[in-house]
């Protein structure tokens, strides 16, 4: 049975343990002020740990030598958007990665790989990127990063850091007051210890989510399995706009593997490097050829964005019934030697091992999975939602510079870069003074029932990612969407039953944020009838300029829209 703890006060609070969260609570306790850093597991468990690619950014000596450029960086951000884009969050965004971003993680000894002779870093060519301006710790960057600023976290007094504790919903001023606002402001969060089963009042002046994205929405995923769109549907419900949720990014090669046991879990990924550039790896249709096919889909084959190689993946599983495409990066099609290889891809080099396929010599079967969440919450520039006092950075927030699709490695970046500015947002507003009036209350949760089935929340939660990889996945179609609508429709209902009428677990907590935002998705991509970026849909398999060059925004009470205009 699940009770209520005593309320717990700071000025900061940051849900979500990934780079986002991690940067803005070192960033706070820098400058002196204390946080509570809460996280639904352990904390290094996040999306950020398993990216594997690494971290994009421009630097300016490489500009003083005429080895990249910012407006290069810009271009390509663009490009692959696909006008979508907000211009000049995306300026900012070039110039400001590697001063406030890269730099931020170098400082502080996060040990991103460097050539044999010499202090200069090895920088990859990804998918996308026009110039080689990818950091990079060898083949698990993320894991890099999270576990050293996890190691910061740790020994800073200033951060109270609460494991295993999931947020169950945002505490706001109209969800508590009888008087309502039009500007309402966050007041802190409800949160579940999973460990002691009581429900805690957070207060705080300021919250930053950076819960992350949304992979596990459908069935086959890189994400690990938290990623359930909590910041997202939390912040939906609390009155926030979300938008461009269509736009889900499929990482085009996560390793082909069937697990009897557990045919849902987590994809391994293998890193769009291995299709870098300087790596040279292509996709083929048969194991024994050298063909790219992903050429005729466009001229730069399998080194495009993600979302045409994802595409042409897919069409091709369709249209020749295959259960999978072949990865070749061997050392024969590369030229690389076998050392070499081993050596770049060290983690994945070994896993690929274990499940029996040696990738110096040997192409790799793969599939795309769903990998990142494009859309998200809309903030400004400066990481603020529609709500006072709540910001949102990383996966979970919309900024503008994402678009219709996300440039490779620009994502952790991205978090690098936004945990400082919503900071420093934060701390240039004047303090709020805490309303005795408006003291948020205990959690009020279910008396009814204390325990539910198991078996019947897994039931839910299997079919909501089913219906999703079914019917609105890499192909959509106003049929296929409209059954996920209904089925979706009803799984909402169903969840928030649950929800009233149980005490909160993760798995119920989960469940009804996830089926939330499945439903944002199939909503939004149901409007925006045409492709563009990680959206395609056959029906209408043109891009739109027209009618659809803006964001597609969604809100709880005033419904869905599109906003012609990409810079309003």
């Amino acid at each position: 049975m699940t009770s209520v703890e005593a309320m717990l006060h700071t000025d900061f609070l940051v849900i979500g343990s990934g780079l986002a969260g991690l940067r803005a609570a070192i960033e706070l306790s820098e400058r002196g002020k204390s946080c509570i850093l809460i996280s639904k597991s352990r904390l290094p468990h996040s999306n950020t740990y398993y990216a594997q690619g690494g971290i994009a950014a421009v630097d300016p000596e490489r500009v003083a030598k005429g080895d990249d450029s910012y407006e290069s960086h810009m271009e390509d951000t663009l490009r692959a958007g696909d006008g979508l884009c907000i211009p000049s969050i995306v300026q900012r965004f070039v110039q400001k990665a590697f001063p406030e971003g890269v730099k931020f993680l170098i400082d502080h000894g996060v040990p991103f790989s460097k050539a044999d002779t010499g202090d200069r870093y090895v920088l990859h060519q990804e998918g996308g990127h026009g110039r080689p301006r990818v950091y990079c710790k060898d083949d698990y960057t993320g894991q890099a990063i999270e576990e050293h600023l996890v190691e910061i976290v740790r020994k800073q007094p200033l951060i109270t850091v609460l494991e295993y504790h999931a947020a169950v919903s945002l505490i706001t001023r109209n969800r508590i007051s009888d008087v309502k606002v039009v500007k309402d402001r966050c007041l802190g969060a409800w949160v579940l210890d999973r460990k002691t089963r009581r429900v805690k009042t957070i207060e705080a002046d300021v919250t930053f989510l950076a819960t992350g994205g949304a992979g596990r929405a459908f069935l086959y995923t890189s994400n690990p399995e938290n990623a359930t769109g909590d910041g997202i549907a939390m912040a939906f419900r609390a009155g926030a706009r979300v938008a461009n949720m269509e736009f889900f990014q499929f990482h085009p090669t996560v390793l082909y593997e069937v697990n009897p046991e557990n045919p849902a879990e987590r994809r391994f990924l293998l890193t769009e490097a291995l299709r870098g550039e300087a790596m040279g790896g292509i996709l083929t249709l048969d194991r024994d050829s050298t063909e790219d096919f992903v050429l005729a889909y466009d001229p730069r084959g399998s080194h495009a964005t993600r979302d045409i190689v994802a595409r042409a993946i897919d069409t091709e599983m369709k249209k020749n019934h295959r259960p999978h495409v072949w990865l070749n990066v061997t050392a024969q099609l590369t030229g690389k030697s076998e050392e070499y290889i081993r050596q770049s891809f060290p983690k994945i080099y070994a896993h690929c091992l274990k499940k029996g396929v040696d990738l110096t010599v040997e192409p790799i079967p793969v599939v795309p999975a769903a990998h990142y969440t494009c859309g998200g919450v809309i903030v400004g520039a400066d990481g603020q939602t529609d709500i006072d006092g709540l910001y949102a950075i990383g996966e979970v927030a919309c900024t503008g510079l994402m678009g219709a699709n996300r440039l490779a490695s620009n994502s952790l970046t991205e978090c690098a870069l936004y945990g400082k500015i919503a900071v420093d947002a934060a701390l240039d507003r004047a303090p709020s003074l805490r309303d005795p009036d408006l003291m948020p209350p205990p959690w009020q949760g279910s008396t009814v029932h204390p325990e539910i089935n198991p078996a019947m929340l897994n039931r839910f939660w299997d079919t909501t990612r089913a219906t999703m990889l079914d019917y609105c996945a890499i192909d959509r179609n106003e049929n296929r969407l409209r059954v996920a609508m209904d089925i979706l429709n009803g799984l909402v209902q169903i969840t928030n039953d649950i929800y009233w009428h149980f005490y909160p677990t993760l798995e119920i907590i989960e469940l009804r944020n996830l089926s939330l935002v499945a439903r944002l998705i199939v909503e939004s991509a149901l409007h925006r009838k045409e492709s563009r970026g990680g959206h395609f849909r056959s029906d209408y398999p043109e891009r739109n300029d027209h009618l659809f060059e803006g964001a597609t925004i969604i809100h709880q009470t005033t419904g869905i829209r599109l906003l012609k205009c990409r810079h309003a």
